[in-house]
């Protein structure tokens, strides 16, 4: 495995990681109507699929975890 792909595997568990953030974010706001609630927790799956791409990227570039490999 090279540099390259062991950086952008990094970079894409970081992505992964701060998409779930945003998520977790979105699902943490309780104000507003049914609509509102609605419209955010469709944003927060969205948000959720994406970060489970970039988790795939990353397995694929890198298949050992990083801090196995330390």
């Amino acid at each position: 495995m090279d540099q390259k792909s062991i950086g952008k595997a990094r970079w894409a568990r970081a992505r992964a990681a701060s998409l779930w953030q945003q998520a977790d974010d979105l699902d943490s706001i309780r104000s507003g109507d049914w609509r509102a609630r609605a419209t955010r927790r469709r944003g927060a799956d969205r948000l959720r699929t994406e970060a489970a791409k970039f988790d795939g990227i990353a397995a694929r570039l890198c298949p050992v975890d990083d801090e196995q490999a330390a």
